[in-house]
């Protein structure tokens, strides 16, 4: 008589399971539905990705499509890779250090910091005729995830946002390494991570404020 206690077992690893499904935050899913199509974008033609990629000319031309789509191919697949693995660890971090500016409406997000990155390059940096990657969003992400645990004087997350900014502004005043670039298959454009830190500080300084005005007692006339 051995079938009820298959049943039972099977009844309560599904359980786990199921538990398990429900347990995954929403940022992980968002996060794991841009790595899925960044994998496929980054295998179309190389024809494909020239229409997509940021082009300065382009989008004066009115191609605005290039401020977003920009972000989401890459130079190839160890670019790729690294920033596939830096939107799954900004997920794990959001979920372990409680990271308020994440939770729910993360793809808006993400679509803010790539659009403000690609805003700021044409607006800044008019040098830069073109790019991809998102290495910019990833920066501002980071500051995001990072600051809660920064703004509580955390010793971890001051310290990852010091080395971050530090890092950054490094490659600003010195230039990217040349093993880095070796190792991407191109140029770094340190300009578009500057910019996805600042995206991320107004979009924090947005939030700020609109708590403010929440908090503030209404008059009564």
């Amino acid at each position: 008589m051995l079938f009820p206690h298959v049943v039972h077992d099977i009844s309560r690893i599904s359980s786990r399971i199921s538990a398990r499904i429900t347990a995954v935050s929403p940022s992980f899913l968002t996060v794991a539905m841009a790595v899925a199509l960044m994998a496929l974008l980054q295998m179309l033609p190389p024809a494909w990705h020239g229409v997509l990629r940021y082009e300065r000319g382009a989008v004066l031309d009115g191609e605005l499509w290039r401020l977003l789509t920009g972000h989401l191919i890459h130079l190839g697949l160890a670019h790729w890779a690294l920033n596939a693995a830096g939107l799954v660890l900004c997920a794990l971090l959001a979920d372990r250090v409680d990271a308020p500016i994440l939770q729910g409406w993360l793809l808006l997000r993400l679509v803010a910091l790539g659009v403000g990155v690609s805003l700021m390059l044409l607006a800044f940096a008019p040098e830069v005729s073109h790019y991809v990657g998102l290495s910019g969003v990833l920066y501002g992400l980071f500051v995001l995830v990072l600051w809660p645990q920064a703004r509580r004087r955390e010793l971890i997350g001051l310290l990852a946002l010091f080395m971050l900014i530090g890092w950054m502004l490094w490659q600003m005043l010195n230039g990217p390494a040349h093993s880095e670039m070796e190792l991407i298959g191109g140029r770094i454009v340190a300009q578009a991570h500057l910019f996805g830190v600042l995206s991320a500080v107004a979009m924090l300084l947005a939030q700020a404020l609109l708590h403010t005005t929440k908090d503030r007692p209404s008059s009564n006339t």
